[in-house]
């Protein structure tokens, strides 16, 4: 099985030049790019997805994402996570950019996640779990999705972004479903 190659960037996300190797230590000052999508229905609900017992955080609950690899766009690979995870396709335009996160974790993991936001029509789009990724999928209304996103039952990085951003995510529920706002906020 060919390794995943990553670009090596800074903090600030510039392309350092040179390729990662999923798994390997990065090399002082370096990080790595990921792509998080937040799918959500026409009608509000939030798509969550379980990941398969065998991997790493196995059984517990995120929203979509992955790493960039090499080559690609941060938009290019939320846009294939997407599609690979659970059958989702969007183009890039349907994709709305939220944030960008860089966080430090244990050892030298050192992560900028680049986050968007999608929209989608579930009558439209069937759902495919990805074999190996994950193995089932909810789709919360927004306000269980935040009482959900506290527990246990969801990794804990997702849920730390999710709150660190989390009036970005008031906001534009808010706008897109003003009849539900007065929930919502």
């Amino acid at each position: 099985m060919a390794k995943e190659l990553w670009d090596a960037y800074d903090r600030e996300g510039n392309r350092l030049g040179f390729d990662l190797v999923r798994g390997e230590p990065l090399p002082e000052g370096v990080w790595h790019m990921v792509a998080e999508i937040y799918a959500v229905t026409l009608d509000g609900r939030v798509l969550v997805t379980r990941r398969h017992p065998d991997k790493i955080w196995g059984g517990l609950w995120e929203i979509t994402g992955g790493g960039v690899v090499k080559g690609e766009t941060p938009l290019q690979a939320a846009v294939r996570e997407l599609r690979e995870e659970t059958g989702i396709a969007v183009r890039p335009q349907d994709l709305q950019p939220l944030y960008v996160d860089p966080r430090s974790g244990s050892g030298s993991c050192r992560t900028i996640c680049r986050c968007y936001l999608t929209f989608f029509d579930l009558q439209a789009q069937t759902i495919r779990l990805q074999e190996g990724e994950t193995c089932d999928f909810r789709l919360l209304p927004y306000e269980d999705f935040k009482q959900f996103i506290l527990t246990a039952d969801c990794v804990e990085f997702v849920r730390r972004r999710f709150l660190d951003h989390q009036a970005v995510f008031d906001r534009l529920m808010a706008d897109r479903f003003p009849a539900q706002s007065h929930i919502i906020l």
